[in-house]
């Protein structure tokens, strides 16, 4: 029983590190807009610039929240797997439930992404993942 609570502890924690580790899906963080670089590659307007300001204000706000819900299930989990008369069943069952707050994150990410590509257009938007390396290494030239 021991070594299966130690199992389930260490699988949530591979799953936390990995799940921060691919969120980005190869697209540039933070306010990649503001970087003269891309800004100037992107050919972006005022006006894009700040529907994008506004929307990652939006986007930030609800990840927030997003992120205080998993951390709240992620207590809730280590809570039960603590309790020594817990149940399985009501362990499997908050892990699911962790699992539906790490998926609401997701499908955040993805909004927020989709509401940039309608933002600028398909064809800037895939500039935007062919840029983060390129301008890395720009960056380092210099």
């Amino acid at each position: 029983m021991i070594n299966r609570k130690l199992f389930l502890c260490i699988f949530i924690i591979l799953i936390a590190f990995t799940s921060n580790a691919f969120g980005r899906d190869g697209v540039l963080g933070g306010k990649w807009w503001n970087d003269s670089l891309i800004s100037k590659k992107l050919n972006l307007t005022e006006t894009e610039i700040q529907k994008i300001d506004a929307l990652f204000v939006e986007n930030m706000r609800r990840m927030i929240d997003l992120n205080s819900a998993v951390e709240k299930e992620r207590f809730d989990l280590y809570n039960l797997l603590e309790n020594k008369t817990g149940n399985d069943a009501e362990v499997i069952e908050q892990f699911n439930n962790l699992g539906k707050a790490r998926s609401a994150i997701a499908l955040e990410r993805l909004r927020y992404l989709l509401q940039v590509r309608e933002i600028l257009g398909l064809k800037r938007f895939r500039e935007i993942g062919s840029s983060s390396g390129k301008v890395g290494k720009e960056r380092h030239k210099n």
